[in-house]
Parts: C-alpha cells; sequence; structure tokens
C-alpha cells in the first residue's frame, strides 16, 4: 500500500516595519512562478505585495471552458498547486463570478476568513476557449489576521450608519439590503483588518437648493468592535453638465425629430391584457371580435418614462380588433423629453444585449424620470444614475434639456450597465473608468468624439475624445469627470484604430466587443481594462507574440501615457514560395530558395526557426532533436492503427506498483535524442525508460529533472497494474512484443490508483520503430475523469537524458482526459524525412529585410517513388507551413525499366501499363510519358518507336 503525507508548516513571525519583510514573499514567489512557468510574463502588483495581474505566455490548461463545474475545479487546481503564489487555501475562497462571453471564461474568487467574506479580495482567471490560463490576478490578503468576534450586533450597526447618512423615514428614505459582514480592509501598503458590519441604505437630501443631486445610495462599513464608521461611500452616480447651447440640438446620427418605431413598449387591451412591441416598434395581441379599448404608455419591460412636471405621455382609445391600430407619439400627448429619454434608453439596452445576451442586470422597468425642473435642487445643466434608474432635466439656466440629449442619456444608461457588469462587486466609481466608460457608450452609438454636441454653441463638446490627457491624470485633482477623459480617450482612438483596419462595421463590432467584455472581468484601472481587452484579442493564448489588433489597441492607449504589457514594435512574418516540388534521378540531388520577410512594424526584428515536418498539421514540436506530433484528430495521415499482441505478447512483471521490472532488448537499435539504445524498461506508472528506473508517480511537467529519463511516457500518472505487492484493486496486466520491425508495449486495461480516482481503467500501447517513429495507441478510458477529486491528469510525451529537452503532449497542468485522449486515438512522434535539408534553420531578420533559405533535396539513400513533407516556420511574427514534394526519377525518358537502353521491352512495358495489365511505379511512370502530357496513351508509344528506330 502506498503511504503519503502532507505536512502544513505555517510560522508565525512578527513582524516589524524597520525590516519591512511579509509573510508573503514577492521575489521568491516571482522565483518559483518562473521555474515553473518559463516564458515571458509582465507584472503589476499591489502596494501590498501581491500580483494585482500576471499576464502573458498561456499556462496550457486544456478543457471544455463552456463547462461552469470544470471551469471552477481547473482554478481552483491553480491555486492549489501554487500556493507560493496565492498562499491562501481554496477552503477560504467563495466563487462570486463563474461568466462566459466572447470566448473568455471568467472566474472570480472571493476570499473568506472564517466564513467572513473579505471586501472586494479577489482572485481571477481567464480561460481562453480551450482552457488556457491566459491571466490572472491576485488581489487578496495571504497574510490577514482579524478577531472576527462581533461585539456589535447588526441592528446596532444599522442605528449608526443611519446616524451617519441622516437616514429618515419621513423622507422616504429605506434600507436597501439586510446588513452583512464583511472583513473591510484599509487600502494602506500594510492593510488593517476590521471585523464590519456592512450596511446599504437609500437617502434622499433634505435640503433644497443645495446643488447637490437630491438622493444617495450608500455603503457604509460599521466596525463590528468599536462601532466605528470605516468607510462609506455613495453608489448613485451623476453627470455635472457645465455650459449652455444655443438651441435644441438632436445629437448625430438622428438628427432632426423624426417618426420612428419605439421598441419594447407596452400595449395593454383590457380585458385580454398586454403585449410588448418589437425592436421596431410592432406589436400584435389578441383582443376578441367586439370593440374594446387599447391604452398606451411610454412604459416597457424595459424602462418607465416619469414625467416629473406633468402627467405621464399616454394614448387610450377604443380599437377595432382585426383593423390596423397605430398609436403615434407626438407633442399633443407627449413631451420630447419623455420619447427621446424612452427611444435611447432602450436603443443602448438592446446594444447592450447583442454584445452581450447574457447580461440581465438591466432587464427590468428602469425608472426613468424626465422633465426634472426646479423642485430638484441639482437644476439645470444635469442628469444623474441613482443606482436604480436614470435621472433626465429638463432646459434652463441656459442649458438645452438633458432628456432630449441622446449622448446624455446612454452616458447615465451607461453607469448602470457599470454596475450590472460588476456584479457583486461595487464598480470603481471613484476612478477614470466610472465616467470614461460612460462617455464610450454614447460616443460609440452616436459615432463622433464629441460628448455633450453643442452644449457651448453649435458645434462644440461638453468632453472631447481626441483630448490628450496623460495616465495617471495627476491634473485632474481627483475629478472623476476629468480622469474619464483617459480612458474614454483611449477607448475613442482604438475604435477609430479598428475601423481603420477592419472596416467600419466589423471595427465597430469588434471594439465594442473589446470595450464591453473588457468589463466583464471587472477591472479597477484603465491598465486593467487594456489588459482585459488584450487578452480578449489574443488568438493564441500567449500575448507575448502579440495579438491580431494589438497595435491599434495598444498605440490608443499608449497616446494616453498607459502602458502596454506587450512589448513592440512586432514583427509579422511573410514568405515565398507557397510550395515546392522537386524532380531528380537516383543519385542526385537540388536546391531551391525560400524567402522569409518580415513585413512588420518599423523596428521590429523577427526571430524564426525553420524545421522539416512528416505532418501537414503538426500539433507540437520541434524540439531540439526536430521531433514533432500530431493525431488522428487532426492529421489525415494518420489513423488509429493498434496492434494486436494479445496472442504473441510477453507479460511483463512488476515488483511494486510504482516500480520497473527487468530490462529487455528492444530488438533493433533505437534512435532517440541523439543516442541509440538497444534495451528499455517498463514502469508500472505508464512510461518506459532507456536508462535507471524512477518510481515517481505524482507525475510532472516536461522537460524536467525530477522526471524519469530518458522515457517515452504513454501515460504517466499513478497507475496500478497487477504486481508483487498487489493491494485489493491492482487491476490490468501489461505485455510486450518486438522483432526487427516494431517493439509493442500494451498496457491492458491497468486501474489508476484509487485515491480519488477509483473504478478508472486504461488501455494503450507505446510502438517504437527503427527509424526513431513513435506511436501511442489509446484503446480505452473506463471510468470517470472527474471523479471525486474532481480533476485527474497525465504525462504524455518525450524527454532526453538529461532532463533538458521534451516534447510534451499533455501535462500535468492539461487535463490528460477523454477531453483530450480519447477512446480509440492514435498520436505519433516523428522527425522530418533524411532526404530534405535547410540551411540555416534559424536567425533573425529586420523589419523591411528578408532571409533566403536554401532547400536541399536529395535522393541518394531512396528509391524511385513520389515522396512528400512539410516545412514549418515558426516566428515571432507568425507561422507558416510549406509543402513539400520530391519525385525520384528512375532512369532517361524511354528507359522504362531503367537498364539504360531503349528498345522493345521498353515498348512491352508501355503497353502493358495503357492496357492496365500492370501499374507504373513514379519512375516508370515519369519515364513513359514521353510527351509529358500526364497520360498514358498511344502517343507515347509512338514517340518510344521512333526513337528507337531513330
Amino acid at each position: 500500500m502506498k503511504y503519503f503525507s502532507i505536512f502544513l508548516l505555517f510560522f508565525a513571525t512578527a513582524i516589524s516595519l524597520e525590516d519591512n519583510k511579509t509573510l508573503y514573499n514577492k521575489n521568491l514567489a516571482i522565483e518559483q512562478f518562473e521555474n515553473k512557468y518559463e516564458n515571458n510574463w509582465y507584472y503589476r502588483w499591489n502596494n501590498y505585495g501581491t500580483p494585482h495581474r500576471i499576464i502573458g505566455s498561456k499556462i496550457p490548461f486544456t478543457f471544455d471552458t463552456q463547462n461552469e463545474k470544470l471551469s471552477e475545479e481547473y482554478a481552483r487546481k491553480f491555486v492549489e498547486e501554487n500556493q507560493y503564489l496565492f498562499g491562501i487555501n481554496n477552503s477560504n475562497l467563495e466563487l462570486w463570478v463563474n461568466e462566459f462571453g466572447n470566448r473568455i471564461r471568467y472566474i472570480t474568487f472571493n476570499q473568506t476568513y472564517n466564513g467572513i467574506p473579505v471586501h472586494n479580495a479577489r482572485i481571477d482567471f481567464r480561460f481562453n476557449t480551450v482552457g488556457n490560463i491566459v491571466l490572472f490576478g491576485h488581489d487578496a490578503y495571504p497574510d490577514i489576521l482579524v478577531d472576527t468576534d462581533y461585539n456589535l450586533d447588526d441592528q446596532r450597526a444599522l442605528d449608526i450608519a443611519k446616524k451617519e447618512t441622516q437616514f429618515s423615514k419621513d423622507k422616504g428614505d429605506y434600507v436597501f439590503d439586510v446588513p452583512k459582514k464583511y472583513i473591510w480592509v484599509s487600502k494602506d501598503k500594510k492593510p488593517a483588518y476590521h471585523a464590519s458590519w456592512l450596511l446599504e441604505l437609500h437617502v434622499h437630501i433634505k435640503e433644497v437648493n443645495t446643488g447637490k443631486r437630491p438622493v444617495n445610495h450608500w455603503k457604509v462599513f460599521v466596525d463590528a468592535q468599536t462601532g466605528e464608521v470605516l468607510e462609506k461611500f455613495d453608489l448613485a452616480r451623476d453627470l455635472v453638465v457645465e455650459g449652455r447651447v444655443t438651441g435644441d440640438v438632436k445629437d448625430e446620427p438622428y438628427g432632426d425629430e423624426r417618426s420612428r418605431g419605439l421598441q419594447n413598449v407596452e400595449v395593454t387591451i383590457d380585458g385580454y391584457g398586454s403585449t410588448y412591441t418589437d425592436s421596431e416598434g410592432y406589436y400584435s395581441i389578441e383582443a376578441g371580435d367586439n370593440n374594446v379599448f387599447a391604452t398606451v404608455r411610454l412604459e416597457g419591460n424595459y424602462l418607465n418614462a416619469n414625467n416629473q412636471n406633468g402627467s405621464d405621455a399616454e394614448i387610450r382609445r377604443i380599437v377595432t380588433p382585426g383593423s390596423t391600430e397605430d398609436f403615434n407619439f407626438t407633442n399633443n400627448n407627449s413631451i420630447p423629453g419623455e420619447r427621446d429619454t424612452y427611444y435611447h434608453a432602450n436603443h443602448i439596452h438592446d446594444l447592450l444585449k447583442s454584445i452581450n445576451p447574457d447580461i440581465s442586470g438591466a432587464d427590468y422597468e428602469m425608472p426613468a424620470r424626465v422633465n426634472i425642473g426646479s423642485e430638484d435642487p441639482y437644476w439645470p445643466c444635469n442628469a444623474y444614475w441613482d443606482y436604480t434608474s436614470i435621472n433626465m432635466f429638463s432646459e434652463g439656466g441656459g442649458c438645452a434639456g438633458t432628456d432630449q440629449m441622446a449622448d446624455v442619456v446612454y452616458h447615465e444608461y451607461g453607469h448602470g450597465i457599470m454596475q450590472f457588469t460588476y456584479e457583486p462587486y461595487d464598480a470603481p466609481w471613484s476612478t477614470e473608468l466610472s465616467e470614461g466608460t460612460a462617455d464610450f457608450w454614447a460616443m460609440t452609438i452616436t459615432n463622433t468624439p464629441c460628448l455633450g454636441l453643442g452644449f457651448f454653441g453649435d458645434g462644440t463638446c461638453l468632453r472631447d475624445g481626441l483630448n490628450t490627457r496623460q495616465y495617471p491624470g495627476n491634473e485632474c485633482g481627483g475629478s472623476v469627470h476629468c480622469l474619464g477623459e483617459i480612458t474614454m480617450g483611449s477607448l475613442w482612438k482604438m475604435r477609430r484604430n479598428l475601423i481603420t483596419i477592419m472596416g467600419y462595421e466589423q471595427g465597430v463590432e469588434h471594439s465594442n466587443d473589446l470595450f464591453h467584455y473588457g468589463q466583464v472581468g471587472r477591472p479597477n484601472s484603465a491598465p486593467d481594462l487594456l489588459e482585459e481587452m488584450l487578452i480578449i484579442d489574443d488568438n493564441d493564448g500567449d500575448i507575448n507574440n502579440g495579438t491580431p489588433f494589438y497595435a491599434e489597441i495598444c498605440s490608443a492607449f499608449e497616446e494616453h501615457n498607459i502602458p502596454c504589457p506587450i512589448s513592440g514594435p512586432f514583427a509579422e512574418l511573410a514568405f515565398t514560395p507557397e510550395s515546392m516540388n522537386f524532380e531528380i534521378f537516383l543519385e542526385d540531388s537540388q536546391s531551391d530558395l525560400i524567402t522569409l520577410s518580415n513585413v512588420g512594424q518599423e523596428g521590429s526584428t523577427m526571430n524564426y526557426a525553420i524545421g522539416v515536418s512528416p505532418f501537414s498539421n503538426a500539433q507540437g514540436g520541434p524540439d531540439s532533436n526536430g521531433n514533432f506530433w500530431s493525431d488522428s484528430d487532426n492529421e489525415e495521415s494518420i489513423d488509429y492503427e493498434w496492434i494486436d499482441i494479445s496472442d504473441s505478447g510477453i507479460l511483463y512483471n512488476f515488483p511494486g506498483n510504482d516500480q520497473a521490472g527487468i530490462n529487455l532488448d528492444i530488438g533493433f537499435d533505437f534512435p532517440f535524442y541523439g543516442n541509440t539504445y538497444t534495451s528499455f524498461i517498463i514502469n508500472a506508472n505508464g512510461w518506459i525508460g532507456f536508462g535507471e528506473d524512477s518510481n515517481a508517480w505524482n507525475n510532472l511537467e516536461i522537460p524536467s529533472i525530477d522526471a524519469p529519463r530518458p522515457a517515452i511516457f504513454g501515460l504517466w500518472d499513478d497507475l496500478n497494474p497487477v504486481n508483487d505487492q498487489c493491494n485489493d484493486y491492482c487491476s490490468g496486466e501489461v505485455y510486450y512484443h518486438s522483432n526487427d520491425e516494431r517493439l509493442v508495449v500494451w498496457f491492458d486495461n491497468v486501474a489508476h490508483w484509487w485515491t480519488d480516482y477509483n473504478d478508472m481503467y486504461y488501455s494503450f500501447q507505446i510502438v517504437l520503430y527503427p527509424n526513431g517513429e513513435i506511436n501511442m495507441n489509446y484503446k480505452e478510458f473506463l471510468g470517470d475523469p472527474n471523479n471525486e477529486s474532481g480533476l485527474y491528469s497525465a504525462t504524455v510525451g518525450i524527454q532526453d537524458a538529461d532532463g533538458l529537452n521534451a516534447l510534451q503532449i499533455l501535462g500535468d497542468t492539461g487535463a490528460g482526459n477523454q477531453n483530450d485522449i480519447h477512446d480509440q486515438h492514435g498520436f505519433v512522434i516523428s522527425q522530418g524525412p533524411s532526404w530534405i535539408d535547410l540551411n540555416p534553420t534559424s536567425g533573425q531578420v529586420l523589419e523591411g529585410d528578408s532571409s533566403p533559405i536554401e532547400v536541399t533535396v536529395n535522393s541518394y539513400d531512396i528509391n524511385p517513388d513520389l515522396y512528400s513533407s512539410f516545412i514549418k516556420i515558426s516566428s515571432n511574427g507568425g507561422q507558416g507551413t510549406i509543402p513539400v514534394t520530391l519525385n525520384v526519377l528512375a532512369s532517361e525518358p524511354g528507359d522504362i525499366n531503367a537498364d539504360g537502353n531503349i528498345n522493345v521491352q521498353d515498348v512491352v512495358m508501355i503497353v502493358s501499363f495503357i492496357l492496365d495489365s500492370a501499374t507504373p511505379d513514379p519512375g516508370q511512370e515519369y519515364a513513359s510519358d514521353l510527351n509529358g502530357d500526364g497520360i498514358l496513351n498511344v502517343m507515347d508509344v509512338v514517340i518510344i518507336v521512333s526513337l528507337i528506330i531513330g
């Protein structure tokens, strides 16, 4: 039986300000992370030492990211395996966000302490469609220590919050939610932690003519020990509109007032219920066969326009079933502010749903208070979002009515979208994102960088997307509208750049997708938003090699001094020719050139490597020895071909369940990573090796000096075949058979070690060939790969004797289960053929330059035939594949039997080919087709006869 222990060592160390040490070791975390996941990484750190964002090369998990349960499990697996980086156990992480959209799975855990959520203590993951981690962040607190005895009860805390916010039921104030326990954390470099109550109150302002918004939506944190108000913040948002206009100007593209369909309006028929109009304003409802009253208001399933200084718009009249009944809202039955606000608020709602159909926060009858006048102390020239509704003002004070300004409606509604998108977290209202993202909603819909068109006269703007404000906006003095110009300016320029490259419709669509889904990641700053958008734009899980529109995105943000995590400029690969075809005779050679060019950004350098692959669609490689791999799912030339040795296989004996048995002869010389091996061992844990045994049952990523070496890993994990120390559930035998053509090692229905993986069995085989090719065939997997433990992983691939070079197909961070290896699945590891050579095989090309690659083929050690291979180009400017064919000819045209003479024997052979009584090989076909038309017929016979008779 296997015994293992897990030791948890906790050091509680007094920390002094003088030595500036923390329990969480930032430098050690970086060192361990980069040793485990080699590649370029970009870090941004919280002031208290944890990595706010780590972004760079993908971390290759592989699973179905549309599966919510698996997504959570893989995120938790990464946390568990990298405790040096996180320092928080999974038991203290509560899943708050698990969403999928625009090819990204968003996972956010919130930290808990003694079962109490820690405020804004997040650990974030972003997985791409195949399951690779493309970004993660750690905003939680690994060193938290706090007394969680609640000396203050919730009612006392609520009383304190009410006093702090001047709460009174007489004003219509109300408690929005029940008191909740939270650990509140200060924003200091050495955070202070407090057990607290969170209270949420909707409070009206009693005083009039204060110039302040008339309502606040407060969140208040009260210390559970002392009753101190730790923090309060207002979630109601407003737009301070300054200046004046000279006329009633409608925003483009809407222009002058014209009749339009009103979407989502409720149409009610007395006695029959109601229905809602579609996107163009059409409706249909059953109403019997007698005349009946119908009522239509500017009210629907997503908005209710309320006139604050007059009767709400309404049309009520008798309608006749079977007839067409149109309802037209004009100045006779409504005011412009009701119509404009209703239409534009529904328009942005529907645009949001077209981008992300899964977002539902705005799917309620949102109040829209319009025509607000001097009774509101915030009037005129204003508008605001108050956490549940938009509030739009009538004209006055030299300003147009904000309820008639499309871009202001979009802006205020945009605050609501941000709130709904960030739930269950609070949106970062005091940062550059709050006003900036609201501005951009208006700008992208109206298709102009001008927000508040006409506020200061014809053609003037309140704010301009072409501004040049620089991050972090020190000149703004904390003003959120000023800070917002940085964000909306960056976003507008990104949109402009994408339109230039992609065209208007595609550019706008991609820009809107990046903008919205970037917020789904709940960023807290403009750099956060930029990084979220880059991983959405990425197409291969590695932003270090750029993203399809990296230049367009980053250059826009860099105009506002927002740093991009990708260093540029970026190279772009171009190559010629697209294919190569050679014809040579036996014992000959021929050369041609490939040209690699860098057509990327000015100043870029393209690093390239070029090799020969046997596969048209290689899934990995080359490694240092020129090995590639592909499989039967992706390569037409590969089939699942199980080699049956059930009658000839020899049973292999294991002394223990983590050991190999005796050393065996391969049966031929097997080339492997520059060495030749004649013997091998089989280890019970799913691998064969050519050196010393290893009892390592806990598989690793390769290459690794701690993994078995040199070795071929068919399915390296903790397996439990029949062995000399069997427990109750060891199962399955291993057989081998060898001849001078191949070696087969067969794991027959071998059990996985049962801890967490009971009743799981695997049938697979490893096949070696004298030319160095390796086949791995997976016949059947029995059992649930996610049984109890939630995850199962194995390592599949090859590794050299030093543990420094490897070709990994599946690794410990990718699930080696039916998601990746399935029943009747074949894999091949092979090198390119020996008849083709490239020179050079790597190099650098500066922007605007080219590099010639000499391709040489030869026929010295091969027979007449038609051969094919593939030249694979890898570079930081892209990838490429060039198919290559080689036709090895046996003799000169006419000398079909290759005896050095053209005579009647050659005539006999060509006639047999024409009559289909014999089949020519490629060399014979070439020698027979004398007129070169690709067809063997009587014309070729005439030509060969003429050659014979002279």
